[in-house]
């Protein structure tokens, strides 16, 4: 494992990552129950409740209670600038909880005070995070590309809330703002090819030279991708502010979709395949298969575009969601929270006392088991939802309640290690 380029001594305390990676789990759950209690309901119509219940317990539930856990750990050990105030982490955790929790019963059961409940959880929650994350990369002099690609992926995540914010005064009592599915478009490319891709092809140039020994892609390559994928993402906005039409927005969010689903998997499965490290773990065969999922975005990109189907554009958000970007986290987590543990506890006893592998850590067992029902129930849920079938939509459920409880599993069980 090659950590050269990164200043761990600037890690921040494990508890502030770990207690936003084990809220993911929760989350997954949560979701898994909702798809197996809605069914069918729940993949029909992309503005029906269970599917904006579902689709926000995807993205702000697992996707983003583990992306802030990355960035706090990553911004002070890649950026070598610590996060002002880290202490904070204690309650932006809680507040992202309470959050989605009270926007997810909101939607699912019509209940403005809980709508607004969580719009003041999430705002309060986001602001603590971004402003001193945000401070920490405005200040990193440390010439890494994933830097940029990090910056590029909060500013997109504080767009992102804001919209979101603003949007769900249509579900607490208010009206939506101006052309509701123009924002939509806008607040969707930013959230998942700004927010969610910025971050996982930033994460990738680092982590996979350092994980797997991977070719390291050249940097011009690497900048082609943060420039595709910052200019498709601000590309709705831009038609939302100027009034264009839809094809219009989808056009200019092209270049990200080109940068994140095409190019940066084609760049980062060529650099696998010549890697230093014959081994295949659980994390690298998700990164695998989540690579291989994104060309499938495309199509449903693609798809959505080009047909008025309802089918199409579920489709896509469920690739992207659960199976791109899910698969993606969901195999870093069996890595890198084995990694951080045997840092803060172990490394410091290497030469004094017996240690620990770092692979040693994870209970391999049920950590494929959790990745196994994760991987089938991407394609089972592709499945249900051209079909139409309820019975697969609560089949889907059930998978994904096995790999929540599964991944949940994992990451308690390598935090109770201490020896």
């Amino acid at each position: 494992m090659q950590t050269g380029s990164l200043q761990l001594e600037q890690a921040p305390p494990l508890w502030v990552p770990a207690s936003a990676f084990l809220a993911a789990p929760l989350f997954v759950v949560a979701a898994g129950l909702l798809l197996a209690g809605f069914g069918g309901a729940a993949l029909a119509n992309p503005w029906a409740a269970p599917t904006l219940a579902l689709t926000h317990l995807g993205t702000l539930g697992l996707l983003g209670m583990v992306m802030v856990g990355a960035l706090y750990q990553m911004t002070p050990v890649v950026a070598g600038q610590p996060v002002p105030g880290i202490r904070l982490a204690a309650l932006v955790v809680p507040l992202l909880i309470l959050g989605v929790a009270g926007l997810v019963t909101g939607l699912l059961w019509s209940l403005p005070v809980a709508v607004l409940a969580a719009r003041a959880c999430l705002g309060l929650g986001l602001l603590l995070f971004l402003v001193p994350v945000a401070l920490a990369q405005l200040r990193a002099t440390a010439r890494d590309q994933t830097v940029p690609g990090m910056r590029l992926a909060l500013s997109s995540l504080a767009v992102t809330g804001l919209l979101g914010l603003w949007m769900a005064a249509g579900h607490a009592g208010g009206a939506y703002p101006g052309d509701r599915a123009a924002f939509v478009r806008a607040h969707l490319a930013l959230g998942l090819l700004g927010w969610v891709g910025g971050l996982i092809v930033a994460v990738s140039w680092q982590v996979l030279p350092m994980f797997f020994m991977a070719a390291e892609v050249p940097a011009r390559w690497r900048r082609t991708v943060m420039v595709l994928i910052g200019l498709g993402a601000v590309g709705p906005a831009l038609a939302l502010l100027l009034g264009l039409p839809a094809w219009a927005s989808a056009l200019l969010a092209s270049p990200a979709v080109l940068g994140a689903w095409l190019l940066h998997p084609a760049l980062q499965l060529r650099a696998l395949r010549a890697r230093r490290r014959a081994k295949v773990d659980l994390c690298l065969r998700a990164w695998f298969v989540g690579l291989g999922t994104a060309p499938l975005v495309a199509l449903a990109a693609l798809a959505a575009v080009l047909s008025p189907d309802p089918r199409a554009g579920l489709l896509l958000g469920w690739l992207a969601i659960w199976g791109w970007a899910g698969l993606v986290v969901h195999g870093m987590l069996t890595r890198i929270l084995p990694f951080l543990v045997w840092f803060h506890r172990f490394s410091p006893l290497v030469g004094k006392v017996r240690v620990p592998g770092m692979g040693s850590l994870l209970p391999e067992r049920v950590a494929r088991l959790a990745l196994g029902a994760h991987g089938a129930s991407v394609a089972l849920g592709a499945v249900a939802i051209l079909s139409g079938s309820d019975a697969l939509a609560r089949g889907t459920g059930g998978l994904v309640v096995v790999a929540g409880l599964g991944l949940g599993a994992t990451l308690v069980g390598v935090l109770r290690r201490r020896g």
